[in-house]
């Protein structure tokens, strides 16, 4: 049986496709949110897998776990495609125009990108700048061309849902491509500098419509269902499906050394991508420490609060503890950055920071808790006895034997709110995970990034419990006998 089924994979794997008629019965991959997942999640003859990115998608393509991938025509230069050992097996029929979506309320700034794009058309310079980055056999060496300086003002926010060549990518702090370079000259027309942020194709739409961006790009098609919710200027350029497939015959068999050689170069060296690893290790360290300290002190006060005689108040600390414990981390912190904090203008690192710390403080709160009944009332008992007062007693006697009791648990839910760091990307924050996207985005390499950032998540992971082993073996010997 298990001959057969891979026999059938191989077949199937194998097979000609021609048409999108030719998909049924295959493992065929989009990207979440996309024209092409829309189209396809009706479809029942197929088994369709979404990503969250583009490049997650070719990976899981190169290592067979996925048939064919469906993508724009425009998103994998041919470079790209010979040195992942991937093809395109035929293009859609149909051309749909691409946009810049933009909120509804932006009519002025929609009107100004219009009359803008008309006339780069209208001039031929859109052709220009078309063909530099998408006949280049490698976009990747083309350059942005020189700009006046960039102009004072209110900022526009855009968001970027790709971070491939030649449509938009990120190298060193900036952004290259023809549609960063059309924002950048848009910038120097309106008279506003531009600000573009890396968002998750899936994400943009949410932050666009909590005002975080004023528009996002990537190579966004143009429909008449996304027109309901979106406003779109003029269509800078259009754009066919494509239909991707493993290139067997790409395979290049090369030694151990020379792969790792490679590996190295391409991820670490090349345009100093080592940058993107130690950027994201401080954000990381940063929110994680953060996010601990002030969710110990917050789950402090709610333990006391929980432990208060009042019943009200006592109450209203529970229900607390029980609504944070049951939201999933990754939704309370996306509503926390796309509603509560929406319009205050405040960092992604501050969003995380509080977001992570209330919900350490719910689950903390509740080991500081159990922690301290655990500590015999003859303990308290014996401390009044001895002339102290409530507090004194708490803190020279109670407390020290609760650390001891708690630290366990707490060193163990420390090192998972380290490791839940890693969902920060949503909401455009660059750390260790979205560094290892980022070079993962340029590189394809399903391997290398993911394990220099799983390295690095161990070591932190270490020094954090080594850490509060320490803070347990101090308190130890602040425990009075009391007996």
């Amino acid at each position: 049986m298990v001959l057969c089924l891979v026999g059938c994979s191989q077949q199937r794997q194998q097979r000609e496709l021609r048409s999108e008629a030719d998909l049924s019965g295959l493992r065929v991959g989009v990207s979440t949110g996309t024209a092409h997942d829309l189209r396809l999640s009706s479809r029942t003859d197929l088994e369709l897998h979404k990503f969250n990115s583009a490049s997650d998608a070719l990976l899981s393509l190169t290592k067979g776990k996925i048939d064919v991938f469906v993508e724009d025509d425009s998103s994998i230069p041919l470079c790209e495609m010979k040195r992942i050992g991937v093809r395109v097996a035929f293009y859609g029929d149909e051309a749909f125009p691409c946009g810049f979506p933009m909120r509804k309320d932006e009519k002025g700034l929609c009107d100004s990108l219009s009359h803008f794009i008309d006339s780069l058309i209208a001039t031929g310079e859109m052709q220009e700048i078309h063909d530099r980055w998408f006949l280049s056999e490698d976009p990747t060496k083309s350059v942005m061309p020189d700009l006046p300086p960039k102009p004072a003002g209110k900022p526009i926010r855009v968001g970027s849902a790709i971070e491939m060549p030649p449509v938009s990518y990120h190298v060193g702090g900036v952004w290259l491509g023809f549609e960063p370079e059309l924002m950048e000259r848009f910038s120097r027309y309106a008279g506003r500098p531009v600000v573009i942020e890396y968002y998750p194709f899936a994400s943009c739409p949410s932050a666009l419509s909590s005002g975080k961006i004023d528009m996002f790009l990537g190579g966004v098609f143009i429909t008449e269902e996304r027109r309901e919710t979106m406003d779109f200027p003029s269509s800078h350029f259009n754009s066919r499906s494509a239909y991707f497939v493993k290139d067997e015959s790409s395979a290049v068999n090369a030694g151990f050394g020379t792969r790792l050689k490679k590996m190295v170069e391409n991820n670490l060296l090349v345009e100093n991508r080592w940058r993107y690893i130690t950027d994201g290790l401080w954000e990381t360290v940063k929110i994680s420490v953060l996010s601990i300290l002030s969710g110990t002190l917050f789950g402090a006060i709610i333990c006391r609060l929980r432990m208060s005689q009042r019943k009200g108040v006592s109450r209203a600390a529970e229900a607390y503890i029980n609504i944070m414990r049951g939201i999933p981390m990754l939704v309370f912190l996306m509503i926390m950055f796309y509603v509560i904090f929406a319009q205050a203008g405040v960092s992604g690192t501050f969003v995380a920071v509080v977001s992570f710390a209330l919900i350490f403080a719910a689950y903390v709160s509740e080991m500081f808790r159990t922690a301290i009944t655990a500590v015999g009332k003859g303990q308290t008992e014996a401390g009044l006895a001895l002339g102290l007062t409530k507090w004194q007693t708490f803190i020279h006697v109670v407390a020290p034997q609760a650390v001891k009791n708690v630290m366990p648990v707490y060193k163990g839910e420390a090192i998972s709110l380290l490791k839940s760091t890693s969902i920060v990307g949503y909401i455009a924050i660059q750390d260790l995970t979205r560094a290892s996207d980022i070079i993962r985005s340029r590189t394809f390499d399903a391997l290398f990034p993911l394990l220099i950032i799983t390295f690095i998540y161990f070591i932190l992971s270490w020094i954090l419990g080594k850490s509060l082993d320490l803070i347990t073996r101090s308190t130890q010997h602040k425990v009075p006998n009391t007996k």
